[in-house]
């Protein structure tokens, strides 16, 4: 098994590797995420306490507990990368780093939001709020820490560092409604024996919540190979992969089974949503949410514009990266030839060919 998995070290078997991932975690974000949120803010019921500001959940929830899942990743491949010397997994790190910080940031907005109708202040400095904030730091600290050094082997290594030393702050985001007395909720979900929500409301959490380890899967994979190809672009594999289209580093195996499961997927939870029932008397009543339907709104809708823009920054640099990659190898093969014509011409010049 061992030697399985150090074959990832290559990075074009890594690069293999996201192929064969991206289209799974693709799918589960573009059914999982939006039908579980739809069926959040439309098919769930009322809360008896928060009435319908607590919809803010499905969104709130699924960025914050997703944004220590994205670290504690981040933070394994920084292990492995310092103790085995895995540039991949350096790369690795470095890919989770903007998105597990946009995720943080959708948290902590949407939290914001919501208290401001459930506490009565945007902010305060309790200590969930305040752990998840050092969280943001961490994360926008590994990518300050990365960019300021020249040799990028050595600014990974350096910020891998820190994100080994940010673990500390998980466990801390996790209990600290436990260890102190603070005005944020305890878990809802996480209680197996009596989860505080009731099912009607739980499901679709933990369908958003699944939509969006899709959503960061798959964005995370785009920006990977992303930064396999910059810091690999002098390597044969780069060269053979972008100048051949049929090379098998352009296939992405396993697509129509991700699709057929995808759309499964989404025609169980369009029918457990249907049978749900919408929860509000018209559509003016379901915009207004009882007169909290700003803060909502607000929430997702800056949440999902941060995610698209997450989503085609990513997209627009991995074309970009690849075209720059592409253009200096044109031109690397162009010096090459022309050195190689100017050789021979000289060549020829110190050996003329003697004639009869």
């Amino acid at each position: 098994m061992w030697k399985w998995f150090n074959a990832y070290a290559k990075p074009d078997k890594a690069y293999e590797l996201c192929n064969q991932l991206f289209p799974w975690f693709m799918v589960l974000a573009c059914v999982a995420l939006p039908l579980g949120m739809v069926w959040g803010l439309a098919f769930a019921p009322t809360d008896y306490q928060q009435f319908d500001v607590y919809r803010i959940i499905y969104i709130h929830v699924p960025s914050s507990t997703q944004s220590m899942t994205a670290y504690i990743a981040m933070a394994v491949a920084a292990f492995v990368g310092v103790v085995w010397q895995w540039r991949t997994a350096l790369t690795a790190m470095i890919a989770i780093a903007p998105v597990g910080a946009v995720i943080t940031f959708i948290s902590l907005f949407t939290g914001a939001v919501w208290g401001k109708p459930t506490w009565g202040t945007y902010w305060i400095w309790d200590a969930r709020l305040t752990s998840q904030l050092i969280l943001l730091f961490l994360y926008l600290g590994v990518i300050a820490l990365y960019v300021s050094f020249d040799d990028k082997q050595q600014g990974g290594k350096a910020a891998a560092i820190m994100a080994m030393v940010g673990v500390i702050n998980i466990p801390i985001i996790k209990y600290s409604v436990e260890w102190w007395n603070t005005l944020h909720q305890p878990a809802s979900i996480s209680k197996i024996d009596k989860p505080s929500m009731p099912a009607d409301m739980a499901i679709p959490l933990v369908i958003s919540i699944l939509g969006m380890v899709g959503f960061i899967g798959a964005v995370v994979l785009i920006r990977l190979k992303t930064e396999l190809i910059k810091r690999d672009a002098h390597r044969p594999w780069v060269s053979e992969f972008l100048n051949n289209t049929g090379h098998k580093l352009h296939r992405i195996p396993g697509r129509t089974y991700a699709l057929i499961a995808g759309l499964i997927l989404a025609l169980v939870l369009v029918y457990l949503m249907w049978q749900a029932g919408f929860k509000f008397s018209s559509g003016q009543a379901f915009f207004d949410m009882g007169g909290r339907g700003f803060f909502v709104w607000l929430s997702y809708a800056v949440s999902l514009l941060a995610m698209l823009a997450l989503a085609w920054q990513s997209k627009f640099m991995s074309k970009a990266v690849r075209d720059y990659v592409a253009q200096q190898q044109a031109r690397a093969a162009r010096i090459i030839a022309a050195r190689e014509k100017r050789k021979q011409s000289r060549n020829v010049k110190t050996n003329p060919i003697e004639t009869n």
